[in-house]
């Protein structure tokens, strides 16, 4: 699971325009479930990201991220 701030490379068989660029996670945006062919309960996870260094987002299932970079989680 990623979370905020995680620093991602996005696979190059996604979304053409973000293929192969780095890219900030900004936060969960969904979460489907489903039945797999074997009759077990899966969820796939969709994150909302940002180009690295640009405001262009999109949303990305998670089978298309590769992280590069955990956040680091501050605690206050």
């Amino acid at each position: 699971m990623l979370t905020t701030g995680d620093l991602v490379r996005i696979k190059d068989d996604a979304f053409k325009y973000f293929a192969g660029k780095l890219a900030l996670v900004d936060h969960l945006a969904y979460r489907e479930e489903y039945w797999d062919d074997a009759g077990k309960l899966r969820a796939r996870l969709y994150y909302l990201i940002t180009l690295s260094g640009t405001t262009d987002c999109h949303i990305f299932v998670e089978d298309d991220l590769t992280i590069v970079s955990k956040a680091y989680e501050i605690n206050e």
